[in-house]
């Protein structure tokens, strides 16, 4: 029985061309091509069990968006695709990604990707998850030499809250705040609240 395809980019003509490519397979049926901002209801209505993407489609669908229920979806990488932290990874499988295609891969490549990922496997290069796994175990290592009064103040920061904010909800002073910001930064070797909030997992998800 032939895998039911979906394609979605970002570029028209990549999509088309992508389509005649995939779809002379006689075990893979394209059953739609789509690019960004098309409503996640006409994906859905398309049922595919893989659906294909860009990364700038990928970014473009909005985040309640539901996918069918056996649906995964294989994303198209570039050069520039760097997983930022393992939360952002996890937040990647939480919204249906099985996989991830490097830039440079052939069509055999492709096909045997979007047969795994049917079949309910994943599909991600061993480089990146063992980057993945690396990068867990030292910010692990790091909340571990942090102090309840740190992964405290920490978490607030990951919520947005200004040092002014964080004394008032821990009643301790912001010069103390400020002591225990810059012990923290040292500790996860970050040098911002921003750097922080994506070290911690709690930054934009992809």
């Amino acid at each position: 029985m032939s895998i039911r395809l979906a394609i979605g980019c970002s570029h028209k003509l990549l999509g088309e061309a992508l389509e005649k490519l995939i779809g002379g397979a006689l075990d893979i049926h394209i059953v739609g091509v789509f690019t960004s901002g098309t409503d996640g209801n006409e994906i859905a209505k398309a049922n595919p069990q893989v659906l294909l993407l860009d990364l700038h489609t990928f970014h473009s669908l909005p985040k309640e968006f539901s996918l069918p229920p056996k649906t995964k979806i294989l994303l198209m990488g570039d050069n520039s695709f760097k997983p930022p932290s393992p939360r952002w990874f996890e937040n990647l499988i939480s919204r249906g990604v099985a996989g991830i295609l490097p830039s440079g891969v052939d069509f055999t490549i492709l096909k045997k990707a979007v047969k795994s990922v049917s079949s309910g496997e994943l599909w991600f290069e061993r480089k990146v998850v063992g980057q993945m796994i690396y990068q867990a175990t030292l910010e692990r290592k790091a909340r571990e030499k942090l102090t309840a009064k740190e992964k405290q103040v920490s978490s607030l920061i990951c919520q947005g809250c200004k040092n002014k904010e964080i004394a008032r909800k821990l009643n301790i002073s912001e010069q103390t705040v400020k002591s225990h910001c810059n012990r923290i930064y040292k500790k996860m070797e970050v040098s911002d609240r921003l750097q922080l909030a994506v070290k911690m997992g709690r930054g934009r998800n992809p």
